[in-house]
């Protein structure tokens, strides 16, 4: 039993089975390679949730580049603008790039990025 246990408590520690390193702020974001999605990133910018076209919330990063928002959360943030959210707002978006030829919209230009955690990032 004990060294069922050890043997256990190996096999997650190799795994990686503790609590993930935070990630870093970047400050570029490469698109996706084709067919795939790009690594988990944080950035940092201003989002802006309601735009001319239902479902294209956009956000321009610091350093100026458009990220095009998609995913669950975009959509429930620019949902919340009907409901007295903010239209626009400075924020710290956790996500993943996908590839922007397998995605194109009529949103526009922009590096299409799944949002998975918005927190707000007031400090510029």
């Amino acid at each position: 039993m004990a060294l069922t246990l050890a043997a256990a408590a190996a096999t997650v520690a190799a795994c990686g089975g503790g609590p993930s390193p935070p990630h870093t702020i970047t400050s570029w974001v490469e698109p996706a390679p084709a067919e795939q999605k790009g690594p988990q990133v944080v950035i940092d910018g201003t989002a802006t949730w309601r735009t001319d076209h239902v479902g294209c919330a956009a956000m321009v990063t610091d350093h100026g580049q458009t990220l095009r928002l998609v995913g669950q959360v975009a959509t429930d943030h620019e949902r919340a603008v009907f409901e007295g959210g903010p239209a626009q707002e400075r924020v710290r978006i956790t996500g993943y790039t996908l590839d922007p030829l397998g995605s194109a919209t009529v949103c526009g230009s922009g590096i299409p990025f799944v949002a998975e955690k918005v927190e707000p990032n007031p400090i510029r």
